[in-house]
Order: structure tokens, then sequence, then C-alpha cells
């Protein structure tokens, strides 16, 4: 299993991560031939709008606020908690991948090197936040995904587009909002525990308490797996190491939130996770030559959390939350057992999220200050202060959204200094044209400074500007008791993006743009429960005219599931096209398609059994170039839950 690496290697592997596909394609007629079929299939049932529903889900990461999702007039969906239950998942990047826009590179198994692609944008240009805390990247951007065990994690919301106004400069592809677990549950005792292929392990349990004024949780989990050679043999025949990349994962969650008086509650959140993992890389970081077949590469990852945080209402139309987190990310690599150098991340975050009603709309305001501080072979802070405001509100027919965030970015490095800030801005209308269907369009700009590591130090470039984003979309909607459809027009320019030349270094691209179209529909129809998605985009250079690389022009993913015989069946298939691998190479990986098929009935009100069949036809695909894809897998497993009493 691959992963980026510390020490001298760590800026070269942060930039030549590569993200690809495989060599198992789809026919070429199933892409359109399932866009019309689903277009029919949702045509042939549409009554009145259902509110508040599985298919009309609340949501609060489009405007700060909380919305029906048919009112959201920007691109989201939500992954819920019986969605997660369901999928069986043991990583969040595993529950994520082949959501509706959303694609991923990875380095190998669970545990190894991911990124998150969202409407063309690379990883550095996608938020992802756990309770409203934004998730802690490294020195170059790139983010820490030490996977948040899915068992702590209530429901997802994925908000797709340029949202850099409303969350700042890493969402210019759009947002990941987590929200654990704590309150959300029903009190009393939980577990999960199940095995597989690949003697992978996974046992979690929990302890609720849910009550108005009091509400405590925690948590604890632990997944190991003996894993699989990732690294391709054919692709590396010299510096394939043929041993199993074992992983393994513990974590420790607890949450506990307390009512004081009918306006303020005050709570505390802590977070642990510690990781190891075996890995192969084709790099030997101390030759600096090609890796031995005999050579063996670990890592050992920790991170932790700790959250106080305070609600208010001072009255009825307002409602305020103030948080203060200290995060903190340790990792060390070896390479035979030699130290091969260790990552230190340290980020300090202090939020204010207001939201008020005013007449017929609601406003949000605050501020977001974070404080990081990176040691690897040099050290680098980095200060970020931003201010923002909002206003959402409907009028007849007519939903309008404009906000307005102020950034203001300092990297030191030394007693060097670098500062950036900038103005962001969305406007957006909706029109509904019968109760049924609305159209929708939004236009933002946003920004992203340059992260310390591609400042500063031997790979860095101090005179790397800051990229600059337009974004437009154009939307139709249709919302009705039996699904929701939604077709987008996306279309996004940047200035100064980013490229990188042959020494890693990184330079401004003149300008890269994507223009496409997503497609997303879920339903019900004869007993099934459905969920669609696909993408058609055309992310390039458009100076040269060059596809960008490690981001696919067409993806998409279906999700069915119905019970019967007692049983919950689903099945979810995800592909993606080929996709040009590399700046540096000539390669143009192969599409793939992938079929994941579970099950789960209940022994008892509170026993269920699960399987689960991962990559159910053995497709042979990668998401980075030279290194496989999980391998078809069968797990099975069994899970307790109290029984929920209403009066709680």
């Amino acid at each position: 299993m691959g992963r980026a690496l510390s020490g001298k290697a760590v800026r070269a592997s942060h930039r030549v991560i590569i993200m690809n596909c495989s060599r198992v394609t789809p026919p070429g007629w199933i892409q359109p031939c399932l866009v019309l079929s689903w277009a029919f299939s949702y045509a042939c049932a549409a009554p009145a709008i259902a509110q508040g529903n599985a298919l009309n889900p609340v949501v609060v990461s489009a405007s700060r606020m909380e919305q029906n999702i048919s009112d959201v007039l920007a691109s989201v969906s939500v992954i819920t908690r019986q969605d997660i239950e369901r999928a069986q998942a043991p990583t969040l990047v595993d529950l994520i991948q082949g959501q509706a826009g959303i694609e991923i590179g990875r380095n190998g198994g669970p545990g190894t090197t991911a990124s998150i692609f969202m409407r063309g944008q690379a990883s550095t240009n996608v938020a992802v936040f756990v309770d409203g805390v934004p998730l802690q990247r490294d020195a170059y951007g790139v983010l820490r995904l030490i996977d948040l065990p899915p068992n702590q994690i209530e429901k997802i919301e994925i908000l797709r587009g340029n949202m850099g106004a409303v969350y700042g400069e890493s969402a210019v592809g759009g947002a990941i909002h987590i929200f654990t677990r704590a309150g959300s549950a029903a009190s009393g005792p939980s577990a999960t525990s199940s095995y597989g292929s690949r003697n992978s392990r996974d046992l979690a349990a929990a302890y609720r308490i849910n009550q108005p004024e009091l509400k405590l949780a925690i948590s604890m989990q632990h997944f190991a797996s003996d894993g699989y050679s990732a690294m391709n043999a054919r692709q590396n025949p010299k510096s394939v190491n043929p041993d199993k990349d074992s992983f393994e994962r513990s974590s420790l969650f607890a949450q506990g939130e307390m009512l004081i008086g009918n306006a303020l509650s005050l709570g505390l959140q802590a977070n642990r996770i510690d990781a190891k993992l075996d890995y192969d890389s084709s790099f030997n970081p101390f030759t600096f030559g090609a890796a031995s077949p005999l050579d063996r590469q670990r890592a050992e990852q920790q991170s932790s959390d700790l959250t106080l945080y305070g609600r208010f209402k001072p009255m009825a139309a307002w409602s305020s939350r103030l948080a203060l987190t200290q995060s903190r990310i340790e990792s060390q690599d070896f390479y035979n057992s030699r130290a091969n150098g260790s990552y230190d991340g340290d980020q300090r975050a202090l939020q204010w999220d207001n939201s008020y009603k005013i007449g017929n709309g609601n406003a949000s305001f605050g501020f977001d200050l974070v404080d990081a501080a990176f040691k690897t072979s040099e050290s680098y802070k980095r200060e970020s202060r931003a201010y923002f405001a909002g206003y959402s509100a409907r009028v007849d027919r007519l939903d309008y959204q404009a906000n307005l965030r102020r950034d203001e970015i300092n990297a030191t490095s030394g007693n060097t200094s670098n500062d950036k800030s900038a103005s962001s801005w969305l406007l957006g209308a909706g029109y509904a044209m019968t109760d049924q269907l609305k159209l929708t369009a939004l236009l933002s700009t946003a920004f992203r400074a340059p992260a310390v590591g591609e400042l500063f130090g031997f790979y860095g470039n101090p005179k790397l500007e800051p990229q600059k984003h337009k974004g437009s979309e154009l939307g139709l909607q249709h919302q009705s008791a039996l699904g929701r459809m939604r077709a987008v027009y996306f279309s996004t320019d940047t200035q100064n993006d980013f490229g990188y030349g042959p020494d890693y270094k990184p330079y401004n691209i003149v300008k890269s743009e994507n223009k496409g179209f997503e497609l997303s529909i879920a339903g019900n129809a004869a007993g099934w429960a459905y969920q669609l998605s696909a993408v058609s985009q055309d992310p390039r250079n458009a100076e040269t005219g060059t596809a960008l690389a490690r981001r696919s022009k067409a993806y998409g993913s279906v999700d069915l599931t119905k019970t019967a015989l007692g049983i919950d069946w689903a099945s979810k298939i995800f592909w993606s096209a080929s996709r040009k691998d590399s700046d540096f190479n000539s390669f143009v990986n192969a599409s793939y398609a992938v079929v994941n098929l579970t099950a789960s009935t209940l022994l008892s009100p509170q026993w269920r059994a699960r399987v689960k069949l991962e990559n159910a036809f053995g497709a042979r695909y990668q998401l980075a170039y030279g290194y496989d894809a999980v391998p078809r897998g069968l797990f099975i497993g069994l899970q307790y839950q109290p029984l929920q009493h209403p009066s709680r």
C-alpha cells in the first residue's frame, strides 16, 4: 500500500499522487441508456411535494441555516445514518466513494493516502468539516484524512460547487459536512462486529444517554486487516514487495452536552485515533533510487481533537454557537525499520456562528479564526482570519441567497512572511415555476492562497500567486412525494491555477476551466428505493487545451435498495471513464465499474445480521497509477441497537 511519505520524500509525493482508473471498461452505450432510463422512470410518477421526509431531508450546510433540501439553491446530497449502516463501509473514504459529484484517488486499500475531487477541483480545493470544525490540512494544503470511523457518524451532507463565500478558500469544489452521533441515537448500549476477507476484523461499541437536559456519548472502535499487496507487479517489476500491506486503527470518541436554563447549553467533544499501516513505494528515500522488493515501509499516525462549545439562544429569532477546538496530528514513517521523517501538525480554531430570523428570511454571520503550525524537516505557521455574513429568503415563488466573506491569510517560515487576502461573494436565486418544478441559478467567486509548503522550503515558490475562481450554475429541480430530480449545468474559471514542474515546485497556470452537467435522482418505484447520479465534465488547462490530470470526464453511480423476504437488500454501482494520469507521463488509465452488494436482516428487535460482498464481480482497477484497488471481499457481521423509545 502506498502513501505519502515524510521527510525528504514528502514534498515530491504530495505532488505526484497519481489518481487514475483501471482496466475494466463498461460498454460504451451504458451511460446514455442509464440517463434516458432514469429520466423516463422518474417522469412516470410525480404527485404533490413531500416536506421533511426521507426524500426531502433538512440540511444546514448550504447556507449555514436549516432548510429542506427542496429549498436549497446549491447542489447538495445527504448520507443518512440508515445509508451508513447499509453500506457497511470500514472507513470514511469507502463511505463517500461513489457519492454524487465525488471522485476518489487512493494508493491502495483502507488507511492509504486518499484524495477527494469535486467539480473538477483538486483535493486542496475541497473543504471537510466535522461538527462544523475544519479538518486539519498539512503544510501543502493536503487533507490529513485519518479516517473517522463510520460508527461515530450520524449523517454527511455533501455540498457541490463553489462555496468559497460560505466556507472559505478551500471550498471551491464543494464542502463535505460530517455530523457525529452524540445526541441523535437512542439511549443505551450499541455494538457492531464483523469479520471477513483478508482477515479483516471490525469491532465497535458505544453507550449513549439522550435526554432533553443531558446528552452523553462514548464510543470505541478497533479495525484491523492483513490487507493485500497493493503495488502492481507488472507496472513496478523491480520495486514490488509481495508481502501483504496491513492496516490497523483504534479510535475513542466522547461527547457531552448539558442544557443550562432555557437558552444556554454547554458541551465538550474529544476524539482520538491511532493508526498503523504497511505500504509499498517504488522510491528509496535514502539512496534516491528505486526501492528493492525486500524493502519494507511502515507508517504510524495519531490524531486528537478537543472541542469546547456553547449554544446560546438569547431570543426566539437568534441562535448562536461559539466553539474552540484544539487539533493535533502526528505521523512517523519507517523504511526498513529506519526512521524516515516525521510530521507534526497543530491547529487551533475559534468559531462563532449566528443565525437570525429577519422578516421572511434568515441572516447568518460570524467569524472563523484558525492558527496552524507544521513541523517536518522545517517549521511553518499559517494564520487565517475570516468574517462572513449571509441572507436567504423567500418572496412568493422566488427564493434568493446572498453571501459575503473576507479571508485574510498570513503564512510564515522563520523570519519570512507572506500575506494574502480577498473577499468572496455568492448570489443565488430560485423560481418555483410550479409547486414541483424550480429553476435555480448561482454566481460566485472564491480564492485559494498558497499553502506554506507551496511558498517556502526547497519545493516552495515564493512568487506563487493565489488562485482566483469564478463559478456559475443553472439548474432545474423537480420534487414530488415519490422522488427528487436535479439537473445542473456548471462552469468554473480559475485564474492562476497551480501546476507542477519536473522539479515538483508549483507554478501558476494562466487559466484553467471546467464546464459540465450533473444529474442526480432519488426516489421510490415498485418497492425499490433508488439514488442515481451522473457527471459529464471537461476540466482542462484553458491555455493549452490539455486535460487536467487525475480528473475523469464522466463518472456516476447507482444505488438500489429493497426489502423482501424479511431482508434488506442493497447494491451500489460506481463507475468512471478513463482519465489522464499525470502531467509527467503519457499514461491514460482505463475506465472501471465496481459493484458492492449488502444485505441485512433482523434476528430480534435489537439484533441484526449483516453481510457484504465488496467488488462483487472482481473488477481489477486502480485509483492511483501502479496501485491496485481493493479486490473482491466477503464480510459478515452482527449489530446490536437499543430499542427506540419515543418518550425520550
